[in-house]
């Protein structure tokens, strides 16, 4: 019987290609002239695609790096952990899930693992433990060798900075955050702040005075946005990019506390742009990420490996995710 191994040999592509192809990967950037020869080639060897009994149901494991009251607290993920398991279970997979402190045990017919969120090195190698079959979403662990699926937060970063521009916004500022994982081995800066500083050094736009790093949090972000404002109103930033949509609305509160006017004093662009963005007053203008297709590309790739009949050696792959954003109400505009 042919082999995806075979297809790629008569086709002259890689087998990631053929497997993903088969597969009607869409995220995937081939010309329609290597798809033809690939459909070409599986015909000619008359290729059969093995398909998983509905009634026989491997499993994979989503290992959140939140515990679940956090993930609750944070729609973001949850987002990303319905995404898994919706695309899951078009799959036929069974879910078992591990939030953050869970043990990882019941995992002896573990297919893969889908990892949400931060890990440090000991905790990766716990789970390679179970399988060297793991995909991390909102992690880029390329570099670690591992498959991975991310938020594009370079060109998302600069089109919130050129939007505020293009509105004549110039004291922008930023609201940060810092995390780090559940063992707290490993500290995460935000990769949007490089972005933020390098894109207005280049402006002469930047001013260190105007980065607030927060938790993540609500109260954070209220805590250090009314602190400045207590300190001077005069001197804060007229134009705020903030790192997460409950970050945006701690500052917002402050804002309106100290009485100052969003957007006509000062205009807030978030980033995530859950169900809540659109809700608050003002609404908040938000960058738009895809989390439930950040899930779906997650277990895409992770079936890839496990659907190598072959045992062919992987090469791991970086998904980046486009974004939108999503103007509302929090923007001041130029007329």
């Amino acid at each position: 019987m042919a082999t995806i191994k075979d297809i790629a040999r008569k086709a002259g592509v890689s087998i990631t290609t053929v497997s993903r192809v088969l597969n009607y990967d869409k995220s995937l950037s081939v010309s329609d002239l290597t798809r033809k020869k690939i459909f070409q080639a599986a015909e000619a060897l008359d290729y059969t695609k093995k398909k998983r009994s509905s009634s026989t149901r491997d499993s994979i494991a989503v290992v959140e790096w939140y515990t679940e009251q956090q993930e609750l607290d944070d729609l973001y993920y949850l987002s990303i952990r319905m995404g898994v398991e919706k695309q899951a279970e078009r799959y036929h997979y069974k879910v078992k899930r591990y939030f953050a402190g869970d043990a990882l045990t019941g995992t002896s017919d573990i297919k893969g693992i889908v990892a949400i969120g931060k890990f440090s090195d000991e905790q990766i190698q716990e789970m390679q433990q179970v399988t060297d079959n793991v995909v991390f979403v909102d992690f880029d662990t390329l570099a670690k060798g591992h498959d991975c699926v991310v938020t594009d937060f370079d060109n998302s970063t600069k089109s919130v900075l050129n939007y505020f521009i293009q509105n004549g916004l110039k004291r922008i500022g930023m609201i940060s955050g810092v995390e780090y994982s559940s063992d707290h081995q490993l500290k995460i800066t935000d990769h949007r702040f490089d972005v933020f500083k390098n894109y207005l050094q280049k402006r002469s736009l930047y001013d260190p005075a105007n980065v607030f790093v927060a938790d993540y949090t609500l109260q954070s972000s209220y805590d250090l946005v009314d602190k400045a404002l207590k300190s001077s109103k005069e001197s804060f930033p007229n134009a705020l990019f903030v790192s997460n949509d409950a970050m945006a609305i701690g500052a917002l509160k402050a804002l309106n506390e100290n009485d100052v006017k969003v957007p006509n004093d000062v205009s807030l662009v978030s980033f995530n742009d859950t169900a809540v963005a659109k809700y608050v007053i003002p609404s908040l203008t938000a960058v738009k990420v895809n989390t439930g297709k950040m899930g779906e590309v997650a277990v895409r790739l992770l079936e890839m490996v496990d659907a190598n009949p072959d045992g062919e050696e992987h090469t791991p792959e970086k998904v980046v995710v486009a974004t939108k954003l999503n103007e509302r109400e929090s923007v001041r505009k130029l007329k």
